[in-house]
């Protein structure tokens, strides 16, 4: 049985459905630990319960959860008995990538999460890389920062930040994943650095399409210099580019005035 759910389970993962496992935790009805697979309208795909009123409701409980993201304990109560379930939604959440620990990633970190992202941080220092600055971020790697994120694994659903602390730092990342298919790709750096960074990729032989898909100045120019509004301006271009806008604020602005 367990092994049908693995296949089932890995399937959906491959097929980039969503679905929610539903695990009893205790109950006087049916045995602890009884599972089904749930999908986003609410039809069970495998397993039960035990009782098929108990079924019907932890499915539209489950469909809740899908709907919203969330992974939650449900009690569920019949007649006579009374059971506890918790709902795992297994969703696809957009991958962020962020080398580099400072203030600016710090605050991308918080926008991203508030937006659904896991977060992975990259970064050498120790004291900067931390829980307690990072709580909810999905990884916090270690080490050599260039050899790292080159080593990971980088889809179309991996947006990534390049802001060290160090410029060259900078530079050795982008050559590594410019050629990756990611969905975003933005460096923090001045436009007089980046145009020299820029002329090296060329002088690798780094094709003309892959440099163009950089984003460098990073962010739209929402006007702002304070840190915060640094990290607003890279999450708004982040989700301008998931959602196929390619607006320039400052421009659009202008038109107006």
């Amino acid at each position: 049985m367990e092994l049908n759910l693995m296949r089932l389970l890995a399937e959906k993962q491959e097929a980039d459905q969503e679905v929610v496992l539903v695990t009893v935790i205790s109950s006087d009805c049916c045995s602890n630990g009884l599972m089904m697979v749930v999908d986003r309208d609410g039809a069970i795909l495998w397993g039960s319960l035990g009782n098929d009123l108990l079924d019907e409701k932890a499915a539209r409980e489950a469909k809740t959860c899908l709907n919203r993201g969330l992974s939650r304990k449900a009690c569920i109560t019949l007649e006579k008995s009374s059971t506890e379930i918790f709902t795992t939604a297994l969703v696809k959440h957009d991958r962020l990538l962020i080398a580099g620990a400072g203030s600016v990633a710090h605050y991308v970190y918080q926008f991203a999460r508030l937006l659904g992202y896991n977060v992975t941080i990259f970064d050498n220092r120790a004291e900067m890389l931390t829980r307690e600055r990072f709580p909810e971020a999905h990884e916090l790697i270690l080490g050599d920062i260039v050899k790292n994120i080159a080593s990971y694994y980088i889809t179309e659903d991996v947006s990534i930040v390049i802001a060290t602390h160090h410029h060259e730092f900078d530079e050795a990342i982008l050559q590594k994943v410019i050629a990756f298919p990611a969905a975003y790709i933005g460096m923090l750096s001045n436009s007089r650095k980046i145009a020299v960074v820029f002329d090296n990729l060329r002088a690798l032989g780094i094709a003309e399409e892959l440099i163009a898909k950089v984003h460098s100045p990073i962010g739209l120019n929402l006007g702002g210099k304070k840190t915060a509004e640094i990290a607003l301006a890279i999450m708004a271009e982040i989700q301008a580019v998931k959602y196929g806008r390619t607006f320039n604020v400052s421009s659009e602005k202008n038109k107006s005035d």
